[in-house]
Formats: C-alpha cells, structure tokens, sequence
C-alpha cells in the first residue's frame, strides 16, 4: 500500500509518459491489467457488517432487558404491597408494572449503570489508544467487544437469579476495564475508518456507517418483539451469541495501523517496505508504561488547550451524547406515557430506524452534494453547514418530543429528529479537518479525547436524564417529557456554539489509497495527496 502511493508521488511533472521504448515496443507489449478496485472499500464494507452484526445483538437486547429490569422490580413491589396481584408462576401482569414507584426504581437503575458504565471509557481511552498504535487497532477493538460482552452476560446472570439485588448489575461496568468499554471501541472503529477513507468522502462514509447501525436497529427490535411473545429471555440469549459472532470476526479484520503512516516522497519501493518495518519496530520498542500513559493524557490535554476550534469542536460533542443518551428512554417514556407493552413500544426503535435511514443515505447526501456541487463550498464547509442545521432540527425535535401528550406528536418527534442526524457524521469530519487530516500524527489523540468528552457526557447524562425522568413522574403526566425537554434546552445551548465554530481553509494531508485511474479522476485527491499542512476528539 505505501509502495503504491510513494511510486505514484515519485513521478515527476514533465516527464513523458511513455519513453521512447516504450512506445517501440507498445503494440508487442500485453494489454494492461484494469485497474484494482479501490482497496479501502472491501476493508469499510468489512467494518459496516462488523457493526451491523454487534448492533443487531445490542438492539435485540434493549426491549426484553429492561421488561426483564421491570419485571423484577415490579415483582419485588408486590411481594411487599399486594402479593395476591402475583401468579401462580411467580409473575406479575405487565400493565400493574405501570406503578411511578415501579418506573422510578427502574429509571434510577438505568441511570446509575450509565454513570458506571462510562467511568472506564474516560479512565481507559488515552491508554488504550496508545496501546492501539502498539498492538494494532483490531486487537484493542477486539478486547473491547470482549469486556463488553462480559458485561452483558453478568447482567443476564443476575436478573436469572431474581432473589439478587438488580443493583449487583452495576458491577458489569468492571468489565469494561478490558479494552475500555463500548465508547473506546466505537472510537477504534472509526479511527480504522479514518485511516482508510478519503477526506472527500469522508463524511458520506460516516454517513453510511450509521446508516448500517441503522440497518441494525430497524430488524432487531421487530426480532425482539415476536421472540418476546415466547419468552423474554429467547432475545437475551440470542443477542449473546450475534455478539460473539462480532468479536470473531473483530479478529480476522484487516489491520490498519500501517496505513495512516505517510511515506517519504521520492522513496522506491525497496525503500519503502524499509520504511514500514522501521516504523513497525519503533512502535514495538514504545514504553507503554503507567508513566507513559500519564504522559499521553497531559499530551492529550495540551493539544485541547492548543487551538480554540480544536476545543469547540469537542465540545460540541457533549450535545451528541446527550442526544443519543436521552432517545435510550424511549421505550420507557412511551411505554409509561401511553400505557404501552414494552414490546410494542420496541416498534418505535424499528420506525425511528427505518426513516433515519432514509434520511442517512438520502435526505442528508443529497444535501451534502447540494453544498459541494451547486454551492461550491470545501467540503469542511459543507460539513459545518450540515451540522448546524442538524442541530436546529434536533433542537426542534426533542421539544415536540418532550410535549407529546399523543402519539402522533412522538412520532413528528422522531421523524424531525431523524433529519439532523447527519450532526454525528459531521461534527467528526470537521474534527478531522481541523486536526490536518486522517494522516495527522494527533488523530489518536482527537478520537482519545472524543471518546473521553462523549464518555464525561454519558456518565452525567445517564443519571441526570433518569432523574428528570422521576421527577416528571411526581409533577404528574404531562411532565413525563421532562429529560426530552431539559436536552432541548441543552441543544439550544450548543447550537450557539456551533454557529460559533469556524473552520480554516487549508489542504489537509492524506495518503492516497485509491486506484490510479480514480485519483487521476479526482483533482481534490492529486492536489492533497503531497502536501503537509502546519499542525496546529468518540465514541459508543
């Protein structure tokens, strides 16, 4: 791979395509070879399944995992108040779990497992993306879905055992110590994206990505729900295994770590397998000691304080976060505030996917291509442009959302909030930018400290929601909406920010991993491929 970009960077301007041999010998010569497919392809396409597979089983979990949550609480409730509400079989029926002290116990569960769960992304990301540059970024991907795995198999232990506090859950989070939890792996996954992507079709890449975790989301919870009318536990089981499946394939993943190191131009090929295998070893010979990681951190926090943009643009994803942690009520606020199966509430995951998609692979393209096509703006440009309008609508939407006393109004929610989900996709393409490009030397430091500033917001935004889920509960009905209606509030906020964000003009670094005839197409790639700009943030 580096072989290839420093042969094609080696040639010089004015030199004859074909010498005067060449041209002798041309007709005798065999016809050449098309050119090779686009190598970064087969490895995105590897990591969309990867994704799409892991979601499945997360998804597929989520609706008969907290019936499991509820179902336990609610059976404990009536042990102590009203016995005779509990069957022969030791259960009670799901509407008498519709009770605020039932939702209450439940929503401060779930709110303190999110703080813990998000502890180890913040202590581990720095550490583990170093460890990513030593080992490789598959492995500590690996590790990560491993640990959380782990998690999810002591949480089904627990609730088996219903005679255990449903508290001893929270212990699941110590698993996320190997390899850092869902917020470290997600990082992972998207640096491994940003070292083979093209900075030009870099945000519809990450746009594509969430649109397979959209996939995902759509087929999993209408599994859920007809698996759930046989049992609760049939979904729980099977999302263990589809998330074993994960973790294999997590290993036979391609490695990407070599890729993001830009060869010297001029450099033959000799020179440039030398090359790799000098920066190979040097990454072995690193000290990746307690000390070590300590100086990483300070490093990581310097680079924070170096440029203004660098700090906003992470900060910005605070909002993301809490976004995305406040729509994990979702099934509860519906379920309590309708009255609704919890199976049936699942159904709002499948829609909200369903048009999500279509807005990730239709709505939000179309409008990227509007802004570079017919607008004419760099694509960094473009990429603040769909970010702050995406922030608008979500803006919108969580305000409809939280006011929704019917169902229709939830569902305009969604449907508005589906449209400014490009925010995510964006706001890390503008990251990248701002850094010098996915060739930078800071971008294990940028997806580090993402994943710290997305962890930091789901350890508050997880109790915080959840507390404002229980005291909607004791204003009464039409407060239910509270946690949807304090994130509106949060949104207004960071939209100020966003518009706040400005993003300089500049070429930004790439090593070249396309086909020849495809960089000869794209002047963008021919422009950047050689230049070094002056050098001046996560995740699940």
């Amino acid at each position: 791979m580096a072989a290839q970009a420093s042969s094609r960077g080696s040639l010089e301007e004015g030199a004859p395509l074909l010498s005067p041999i060449d041209s002798e010998t041309r007709e005798s010569s065999p016809a050449p070879a098309p050119p090779k497919e686009k190598p970064w392809l087969f490895f995105v396409a590897s990591i969309f399944l990867l994704i799409a597979i892991l979601d499945v089983g997360g998804y597929l979990a989520e609706a008969p995992k907290t019936r499991v949550y509820e179902a336990n609480i609610c059976l404990r409730y009536y042990e102590t108040h009203d016995p005779s509400k509990i069957s022969d079989h030791g259960s009670v029926p799901e509407h008498l779990c519709k009770l605020d002290a039932v939702q209450q116990k439940m929503a401060m569960v779930f709110g303190w497992q999110d703080m813990f769960d998000a502890i180890p992304g913040i202590l581990l990301a720095v550490p583990f993306g170093a460890l990513a540059d030593k080992w490789g970024r598959k492995w500590i991907l690996a590790l990560s879905l491993m640990g959380v795995q782990l998690g999810c198999a002591w949480i089904l232990l627990i609730c088996y055992f219903r005679s255990l506090p449903l508290q001893l859950t929270w212990f699941s989070s110590a698993f996320f110590v190997i390899g850092g939890g869902p917020i470290v792996a997600t990082a992972i996954a998207i640096t491994m994206v940003s070292d083979v992507v093209p900075p030009e079709k870099r945000t519809a890449i990450f746009l594509y990505l969430t649109a397979s975790v959209l996939v995902a989301e759509l087929i999993a919870p209408i599994m859920a729900s007809r698996l759930m009318e046989h049992g609760d536990w049939y979904p729980l089981l099977l999302a263990l295994a589809i998330q074993q499946v994960g973790i294999c394939m997590a290993v036979f993943l391609p490695e990407t770590l070599h890729l993001r190191d830009v060869p010297k131009p001029g450099d033959d090929d000799g020179d440039d397998d030398e090359h790799e295998r000098s920066i190979e070893m040097q990454n072995k010979s690193q000290d990746h000691g307690f000390k070590t990681q300590l100086r990483h951190f300070k490093d990581a926090l310097v680079f924070l304080k170096s440029d203004l943009t660098i700090a906003l643009v992470i900060f910005t994803f605070l909002s993301n976060r809490l976004g995305r942690q406040s729509l994990t009520l979702l099934i509860r606020y519906a379920s309590k505030r309708y009255n609704w199966e919890i199976k049936k509430a699942a159904y709002l995951l499948s829609f909200r996917a369903a048009t999500n998609l279509v807005a990730m692979t239709i709505f939000i393209p179309a409008v990227n291509i509007l802004l570079l096509k017919y607008v004419r703006l760099p694509a960094h440009w473009a990429d603040v442009w769909i970010a702050r309008g995406s922030i608008v609508l979500m803006t919108l939407a969580f305000l409809v959302i939280g006011l929704a006393a019917q169902p229709a109004l939830l569902i305009l929610g969604l449907l508005v909030y589906n449209m400014g989900t490009g925010y995510g996709a964006a706001l890390r393409s503008i990251a990248i930018h701002v850094v010098g490009g996915q060739s930078s030397p800071d971008i294990g430091k940028l997806m580090s400290l993402i994943a710290i500033t997305e962890s930091i917001g789901t350890m508050f935004a997880g109790p915080l929601l959840n507390e404002l889920f229980q005291w909607g509960m004791d204003m009464g009905q039409a407060w239910l909406g509270l946690p949807f209606l304090g994130t509106c509030f949060t949104y207004g906020l960071m939209t100020i920010v966003m518009f706040l964000i400005s993003v300089k003009d500049k070429d930004v670094e790439y090593a070249a991993v396309d086909s020849d005839e495809d960089e000869a197409d794209s002047p963008r790639a021919s422009s950047t491929a050689l230049e070094r700009p002056p050098l001046p943030r996560h995740t699940t």
